[in-house]
């Protein structure tokens, strides 16, 4: 079972992702197109069904849900006539079995943890020794905290983030200098994307909205825009070469938010929900974005089987 460990800043909305991700499940997966069938591993049921419950009231994750949510694990099949993306690996020699199975590690206090291990501690006996073995790393960015440098400058880096980033990426790498043929798959996935300061994507020249998750060239394209100008170590990690070792992927792009209602005085910010006729009412979010998410995990779960 491939491991995806996900990374992110205090509050860039992690739990929310995987809530809405669990929510693009069941919406896929109980439509008429019956694209897939999915579940939850039992140990990871009572945790993920809870975030989305509040999610599907219109509430995001309260710090006790939060908390809960360590690990989640999924599997997804799919109709043998209808095998999407594990149907490409046919032709490259992996398994015919037509379904995936992912375990998704959340790292909470992430910064924390690599700033305690570039001080002198262990990474093998902290909270990041999950990412040591990982398959792929979902990175996180919070487009709140994209900015421009000035009014004349270039977008302003993240900062301590993107050097955490990288720390981490390049500890990966040493730690896996005799895995031969390997890869790590990096997933870029941008939160909050409705909240983005319209001067960061003006300095890029960028449009408004992202392009559809459809058109995977110019997508890649936007988030690329904006990626290699807030994280360029990251990057510079990803993109770092070797004879021999683990190699990284090339780079996932995905963007992610969530419609709010106009705050009332005194009332906590309230989710605005739109209706769906697979399961009646949902979060108002880009659910195609997720389902492509999903794909690449089938993919990356189907390029790992042994």
């Amino acid at each position: 079972m491939p491991r995806v460990v996900i990374v992110g800043d205090r509050n860039s909305g992690k739990t929310t992702f995987l809530g809405l991700l669990y929510a693009a499940q069941v919406k896929f997966g109980s439509d008429k197109a019956d694209g897939f069938r999915f579940h939850a591993a039992f140990e990871s049921l009572d945790e993920i069904s809870g975030v989305f419950q509040r999610l599907m009231s219109g509430s995001f994750p309260d710090a006790a849900t939060k908390e809960g949510i360590r690990e989640i694990a999924f599997r997804l099949s799919y109709p043998k006539t209808r095998l999407g993306v594990l149907s490409r690996r046919r032709s490259r020699g992996a398994s015919p079995d037509p379904s995936a199975s992912f375990q998704l590690i959340l790292l909470r206090s992430f910064e924390d943890e690599v700033a305690r291990w570039r001080s002198g501690g262990s990474v093998a006996h902290g909270t990041l020794s999950g990412a040591l073995t990982s398959d792929a790393i979902v990175i996180m960015v919070d487009a709140t905290s994209l900015a421009v440098a000035d009014e004349e400058g270039e977008l302003a880096t993240l900062g301590k983030y993107d050097e955490a980033v990288e720390a981490l990426l390049l500890a990966i790498k040493r730690s896996r200098d005799q895995a031969e043929g390997k890869l790590l798959y990096p997933i870029f996935v941008f939160t909050k994307f409705d909240r983005v300061d319209p001067k960061v994507l003006r300095r890029a020249k960028l449009d408004g909205d992202p392009p559809e998750v459809s058109k995977k060239g110019s997508h890649a394209d936007y988030a690329k825009r904006l990626v290699d100008r807030s994280m360029p170590k990251t990057m510079s990690a990803i993109q770092s070469g070797g004879r021999r070792g683990l190699r990284f992927g090339t780079p996932w792009y995905f963007f992610s938010w969530v419609r709010t209602e106009e705050p009332l005085p005194g009332r906590a910010e309230k989710i605005r929900l739109r209706h769906s006729g697979a399961i009646g009412w949902e979060p108002d979010y880009p659910s195609d974005e997720y389902l492509s998410f999903l794909e690449c995990l089938a993919g990356i779960a189907a390029d790992t089987r042994p």
